[in-house]
Parts: C-alpha cells; structure tokens; sequence
C-alpha cells in the first residue's frame, strides 16, 4: 500500500456552494510513480485518488479540481508527510499562459451553462484573477463572492457573462 501524503475535502463542500443534494468530494495524494488519477463514484462520494507525480502533472497544467486541491486550507497530511512534503507542496505556484488559458476555455464554457455552471465560471473566475496575481488562490469563497457568483450566474448567461467577468 502506498503511502497517503494527504487528503482534502474538495468541490462544493470546499468552496462554501454546497446544499442538501449536494455530493460530497475527496481527494487523496500519495508518495509513489503513477502517471494517473482515479476518479471514482460511490453514491453521494465522489473520489479522486493518485500518486503526486500523476497529481503535480495535473495541478500545473491548470486542472482546477487539482489546483483546488492543492491549494485547500483543509488539507491533512498524514503523520511525518507534512514535515517531508508540505514545504515543497505549500510553495508551489501555478502560473504561465497554458494554465490562464485552460481557466478561460473552462470559464467561458461553463457561461453558457444552467444556473450551477454559470456560478461556477464566476468562483474560477476569482481563482484565475489570483492565480495571475500570485501563482496561488484560495478554494474556499467569502460569504461576499457566495453572494456575487449566485447574482452574476442568475442575472448573466453566455457571451454577457463571459464579458462581465473575464478580462
């Protein structure tokens, strides 16, 4: 059995969007080679599971469920991992015109989305604003940008919302 360097809780319950019928999203990073990661479904549970190399490739190619992932307050590392991984983990910063652009295709496709998605291009929104700003953002939104996203994602739809919120 491979190492667990960390898990996290991630989507909806992380970023402060979730409600009842919510499901519930994990993330779980372990010491090993694998090139891949494990998305799997148990009922409400939704899982992701890889070796870091298979999650590093993700998160700095732009993956927005890996970047959240990496970039969770709510992470916990296992015994020892902290002290062996979390300063190279907790230093990195994702930057670079592939990562801004992945942001902006996701972004724009999910404006022409239902009500969900369209919130959803406006939290990634915040997140590209800051990944530009320092490499780095924060999943978890404000009471303030809860707020905004659910009245920009209500009021706009499409190329208006595409326009509204990126640059």
């Amino acid at each position: 059995m491979k190492p667990l360097i960390f898990s996290t809780i991630h989507g909806s319950h992380l970023y402060g969007l979730s409600n009842a019928n919510s499901d519930t999203d994990y993330y779980f990073v372990y010491e090993g080679t694998g090139k891949d990661l494990k998305q799997s479904t148990d009922g409400k549970i939704d899982t992701v599971r890889g070796d870091l190399p298979a999650f590093l490739t993700r998160a700095l190619s732009g993956s927005h469920q890996s970047l959240e992932a990496l970039f969770s307050h709510q992470k916990v590392y296992e015994p020892g991992m902290r002290e062996k991984w979390g300063p190279f983990i907790e230093s990195l910063r994702v930057t670079g015109s592939d990562v801004f652009a992945k942001y902006e295709r996701t972004i724009t496709k999910f404006c022409y989305g239902d009500f969900k998605r369209r919130r959803h291009a406006v939290r990634l929104s915040f997140n590209l604003a800051d990944l530009r700003e320092s490499g780095r953002f924060d999943p978890e939104m404000s009471l303030t940008q809860v707020r905004y996203a659910d009245k920009m994602a209500g009021m706009y739809e499409g190329d208006e919302l595409k326009e509204m919120i990126l640059p």
